[in-house]
């Protein structure tokens, strides 16, 4: 390197120290600084430059800044339409306009195409045949009209999700009641793969071919299938097979055509849909039979006047038939108010009524109830109730008597799912109901400690018997008073019927003799004969058919007696052997053998 030259570090720092001398030298630069940072407009400016590439950065690295901004967004357009709607109502009116539009347009249609028929049938002989038929199902004229004058009708249309089953919109014709759409589309869904299952099980079907129609009675469900969306439509009677490709097709293509992104990328938000309802409502048709001409023939006076004679002839007819309608009313509201019946569906039909149900075996049966209380004729009433468990807590407490059949010496009760036994009842029966209660529908658990066990207390009563039994013997001798030899003929029975008791109890039983010696004599010679006199007893009972090896004989010559020796009575106490029974739980291996 030659000297006219110096390192790169060098030269930057004499660049610095130039711009310093300038700045210090020349003020003017410094005035143009301040000037930059105190004008907020000169600032704003030069941040404007930057910001939108700043944005831009921040939103493609997480969704902060979409957060932070969202509170205030939301609150100014709520705060600009409560100052003004105006603008927003223009911006959404070339969407929304149309839309309602279309909606208002389908319900008059429906409506005045509905009140058109019954119209033309209203003074007819087919139309006078038709009221009363009304009359007699309960039905209102227009639905009798309809129900004979109609090839087919479209009542209601889902557009469902088909990877998710889920529903994205859901349209309906007037004047027809729906249920819960989402429900209607989530079985609809699961229809359609339980069929396609069963064709690929029973059939060797590969079970992915599209699902076009399901027949339900008077009423059908077309499909049509497309990459993301499946169109669902329930028809009422039979519609023509061109309805598929003229309406069906070019609205489920329509749909995708338009949303097809939003479709692609669902996730549970089905708002967005709400643009394609208008495309859902093209499928609402409907047709009818058309007119002979003979049908809206007017009727003669004179056959008026005959049909109106039989019209009152016809009243009390009616009269009992709004009788029988209102005893129907009064039962379906009396079985709705039962505990242990859930009503699902009521109807009538044909002059027949339905009703349809779940109900607790242990319930009021609903026949008897429709006999004996509302005197209404068996004959027209259908009736199906499905069998289902009640968990009310006095069906819990029945359920749980026909199960344990408890002795009467029990009572039973059910307290926030707990079943509650108090009283006192056999051992085996307190096993088998703490077995038993806890898988009895309704019952949490199984609560017996007011519960006494039978087997237990006499056992108890048993062993007092026993332990109070003390047997004497002679001065330095092993052989007991011959007074005594009665009470333990006695006392052999009650120690067989403990050992019975015992075992039905799962209980360890021993017995436990031990010699004793008043406190004359010597220790040496106290201890052995205080052992002799405990064997001898347990000879005795093993003579007499006792297991041996539940009997355990002991010595403790004088440490441990009785009774404080104050005279001879208390002596002749001492030299003595006394019983006591032992009760432990057996091993669990050995309790369930």
């Amino acid at each position: 390197m030659r000297k006219s030259e110096e390192p790169p570090q060098a030269v930057r720092g004499q660049s610095v120290l130039a711009k310093l001398r300038r700045l210090l030298i020349e003020p003017e630069q410094i005035d143009i600084i301040l000037e930059r940072l105190n004008n907020p407009r000169i600032r704003a400016r030069e941040m404007s430059r930057s910001l939108p590439e700043a944005i831009r950065l921040r939103m493609s690295e997480d969704e902060s800044l979409t957060k932070a901004l969202r509170p205030a967004i939301v609150t100014a357009f709520h705060d600009s339409i409560k100052k003004d709607p105006r603008p927003v109502v223009e911006a959404i009116f070339p969407v929304i306009g149309p839309a309602i539009r279309r909606s208002i347009s389908t319900t008059l249609s429906g409506m005045v195409q509905s009140f058109d028929q019954s119209l033309k049938h209203s003074l007819s002989w087919r139309g006078w045949k038709w009221r009363l038929e009304a009359l007699r199902t309960g039905k209102s004229f227009a639905e009798v009209v309809l129900y004979h004058t109609l090839i087919y009708r479209v009542e209601q249309v889902f557009l469902i999700h088909e990877k998710s089953g889920l529903l994205l919109q859901h349209v309906a014709a007037g004047l027809v009641s729906t249920r819960d759409a989402e429900i209607v589309s989530g079985m609809l869904t699961a229809i359609q793969e339980a069929i396609r299952n069963f064709a690929r099980d029973s059939f060797g079907s590969g079970g992915e071919e599209p699902f076009e129609k399901i027949d339900f009675g008077d009423r059908e469900v077309w499909f049509e299938a497309g990459p993301y969306a499946v169109l669902a439509v329930v028809i009422l009677g039979h519609a023509p097979e061109s309805f598929r490709n003229d309406l069906m097709k070019p609205v489920i293509e329509a749909i995708h055509l338009e949303m097809s992104e939003t479709l692609d990328n669902f996730d549970g938000d089905a708002m967005p849909f709400e643009m394609v309802r208008h495309h859902l409502e093209r499928c609402l048709q409907a047709s009818y039979l058309k007119d002979s001409g003979s049908a809206g023939v007017r009727i003669p006076a004179s056959i008026l006047f005959v049909s109106a004679s039989l019209f009152a002839a016809l009243a009390f007819w009616g009269f009992s038939n709004m009788r029988g309608k209102n005893s129907w009313d009064n039962y379906i509201n009396k079985l709705k108010s039962t505990t242990g019946v859930v009503v699902i569906e009521t109807g009538a039909r044909d002059g027949k009524y339905y009703i349809s149900g779940l109900r607790d075996s242990l319930s009021e049966d609903p026949e008897r109830i429709l006999r004996e209380e509302f005197q209404l004729d068996p004959h027209v009433v259908i009736s199906r109730w499905d069998r289902y468990l009640s968990l009310d807590p006095w069906f819990v407490r029945q359920r749980s008597i026909n199960i344990l059949k408890p002795p009467p010496s029990v009572a039973m009760k059910v307290e926030n799912g707990a079943l509650i036994a108090s009283g006192s009842a056999p051992h085996f029966w307190i096993t088998d109901a703490r077995r038993l209660a806890p898988v009895i529908p309704g019952v949490v658990k199984f609560d017996d400690r007011a519960l006494i066990d039978e087997e237990l207390k006499e056992i108890e009563s048993l062993r007092a018997k026993v332990e109070k039994n003390v047997f004497r013997f002679r001065i330095g001798s092993s052989r007991f008073l011959a007074s005594q030899k009665e009470e333990l003929d006695d006392l052999i029975p009650i120690i067989r019927g403990l050992i019975t008791h015992a075992t039905a109890v799962k209980k360890d039983l021993r017995i436990y003799l031990t010699g004793r010696t008043d406190s004359m004599g010597d220790e040496k010679t106290n201890l052995p004969l205080s052992m002799k006199r405990a064997e001898r007893i347990s000879s005795l009972l093993a003579a007499s058919g006792i297991d041996q090896d539940l009997i355990i004989s002991a010595g403790v010559g004088a440490k441990e007696p009785l009774r404080a020796e104050k005279d001879e009575a208390d002596r002749t106490f001492n030299r003595s052997v006394s019983i006591k029974i032992s009760l432990k739980d057996l091993p669990h291996n050995e309790r369930s053998q």
